[in-house]
């Protein structure tokens, strides 16, 4: 964090968050579409963008323009977004067919605006990139939300040559990415100490991914009061996400006089061969009737569906800070996680949750019963990450980021 002795340009708004004297931000990253002059963007960057929004006069934003399709997650960004159109480029490789319409954007925004915050990794163009601001002499915050290489080393993506490929590039990414930060002495803000160790620099700031307001609490002092113990999982599902570590996990427990269930929430119509090996598991452990597929939960039902689960679980291989945990704690949810990336970083075990070593089903069976079994544990859990969440709003991140901007003033 900050010194408390630096001198900083924030001014509070009459709504009570800080107020930057800057006129402008530039935005890169995301995705939007466009339907009659409005801009939309998924929920989870479209409430950032609005954040940042109420702090700035104006956001000039640089992000592919994909096609628009109706959606109940599309979130509508503030009249005081102007989009610097790039290409609608699918994948990094397909980047490299557009570079010029990239490039074009970037210099757009970042000329327009006093400061620039980027989204993401990796970042197309990205030595480009950080030249524009190096040379207009921008200040430049990049926020860092996972970590790829660990991704890529989570689990086998394919066959040897591509996976070797895929790692050479990021390596490479990463250089460049250090690089581009030096010459434009910029800051890195990132999701976890193992993605901040990873970037060490004297601008190097660690964060927690969340898209909270005030309003998304809901507090309860217990769960697993019920008949059915509802334990809940929630995640985009695909191999890095561990699934299968906790259905064998779930094939153990037991629990006298209680029904216990297993809710798997998130897409999983991307990856065919995942989505049959989970199916065989169920069907190996005769789970037909205690596992219910959710598929794709839309953002606005997530809170009713934690309300009515009362134990929370990640099995994850690789992550950032997952905003689901965050989610979870503000729902009064206890908690089981793995300890990989920056979830140590979000969760305390043993504090406001139970941290089990990845790819272990046997100690998320046992952090599982010890939750069900032990109701003071699961009171204090449940106390102190609803406690430890209340700071952990989308005002407060871009509050932030906004403190790090002064930084380089």
């Amino acid at each position: 964090m900050l010194s408390s002795s630096m001198e900083t340009i924030h001014q509070t708004g009459a709504l009570g968050f800080t107020k930057t004297s800057s006129n402008a931000l530039a935005i890169i990253g995301g995705r939007v579409s466009e339907l009659d002059g409005k801009i939309f963007a998924h929920v989870s960057f479209g409430k950032i963008v609005e954040a940042f929004s109420s702090r700035y006069d104006h956001i000039y934003l640089s992000s592919p323009l994909k096609p628009y399709h109706s959606s109940e997650e599309d979130y509508q960004l503030p009249d005081n977004v102007t989009l610097f159109e790039q290409p609608n480029w699918k994948s990094t490789a397909d980047s490299l067919r557009h570079l010029d319409g990239i490039k074009a954007s970037y210099r757009q925004s970042i000329t327009a605006a006093d400061h620039i915050f980027i989204r993401g990794n990796p970042v197309a163009a990205t030595t480009t990139l950080y030249s524009y601001c190096a040379r207009y002499k921008k200040p430049v915050c990049h926020w860092l939300v996972g970590n790829p290489m660990s991704l890529l080393k989570s689990h086998k993506r394919s066959n040897f040559l591509k996976d070797a490929m895929g790692k050479l590039f990021v390596w490479q990414w990463e250089r460049k990415l250090c690089k581009g930060r030096a010459i434009a002495n910029g800051v890195f803000v990132c999701n976890g100490n193992e993605i901040a160790e990873r970037y060490p620099s004297p601008r190097t700031f660690t964060t927690i991914s969340t898209t909270l307001s005030h309003d998304d609490f809901f507090e309860r002092e217990d769960t697993c009061q019920g008949d059915t113990i509802n334990i809940l999982c929630l995640c985009f599902i695909r191999p890095e996400k561990g699934v299968e570590y906790l259905i064998e996990a779930f094939s153990k427990l037991q629990v006298e006089g209680k029904k216990i269930k297993l809710l798997l929430a998130g897409s999983r119509d991307r990856y065919l061969a995942y989505q049959q090996k989970l199916d065989s598991l169920v069907n190996q452990f005769c789970l037909g009737d205690r596992v219910s597929w959710l598929g794709h939960i839309k953002y606005q039902d997530i809170p009713e569906l934690m309300r009515r689960s009362d134990i929370f679980v990640l099995p994850t291989l690789s992550e950032g800070t997952p905003r689901v945990l965050v989610e979870a704690r503000a729902n009064s949810l206890p908690l089981v996680a793995t300890n990989v990336g920056g979830i140590p970083t979000s969760v305390t075990n043993n504090y406001d949750g139970l941290l089990v070593p990845p790819k272990d089903a046997a100690a998320i069976e046992n952090a599982i019963s010890k939750l069900i079994e032990d109701p003071s544990l699961r009171k204090q859990f449940i106390k102190n990450g609803f406690d430890r969440t209340k700071e952990l709003t989308t005002d407060s991140f871009v509050d932030q980021v906004i403190s790090y901007f002064t930084v380089n003033d």
